[in-house]
């Protein structure tokens, strides 16, 4: 979580270099997945240091322009979710739920859902540090995910995975076997 302004820079500029953006006029203008992590990590600077009369009215601005950014993209995600080297590859449909709790270095595809629980709503995905997961997969559920671990296209987890390095694929996700 992003607690002052040597993180926000940290953030940043991990998500640069993971998403491979050069740091430059023309992709600080024109690529719009840069823009709006820039957006979502200064939203998420500003809510969680800034306090006053002042700041309310400027944190509602903030977050306006980070959603309407995310709305024209189709990124359904929340501030203070994910861990600093962030990577979108692409537009598209991406719902993420404001408990899950994703680590550092993490690379999301379209048509991603990380959703709760359907019968407890305080449940959601905690996700380890280094995670892939590809188009399509869902993950739901008061599920605990290790480090470095991929999810495969159009899986669906709903169980913990607790060990690290590992592979899921399938409806419902299972370990893959090396």
């Amino acid at each position: 979580m992003i607690n002052s302004k040597s993180d926000y820079l940290r953030y940043k500029q991990m998500d640069a270099e993971n998403g491979t953006f050069n740091i430059n006029l023309k992709e600080y203008i024109f690529n719009d997945i840069w823009r709006f992590l820039r957006a979502l990590r200064y939203a998420e600077y500003i809510h969680n240091t800034k306090r006053g009369t002042f700041w309310k009215a400027y944190k509602l601005y903030v977050k306006f322009r980070y959603k309407s950014i995310g709305k024209k993209l189709g990124f359904s995600i929340p501030m203070n979710v994910f861990g600093a080297g962030l990577m979108l590859p692409h537009y598209g449909n991406i719902v993420v739920n404001s408990r899950a709790k994703i680590g550092e270095n993490c690379k999301i595809h379209i048509g991603v859902n990380i959703g709760a629980d359907y019968s407890d709503s305080t449940k959601a995905p905690v996700l380890g540090n280094n995670c892939y997961i590809a188009p399509g997969a869902k993950l739901f559920g008061g599920i605990i995910l290790g480090d470095n671990v991929k999810i495969g296209a159009n899986a669906v987890v709903n169980k913990s995975f607790t060990g690290n390095d590992i592979t899921l694929v399938g409806v419902p996700a299972k370990k893959l076997n090396k």
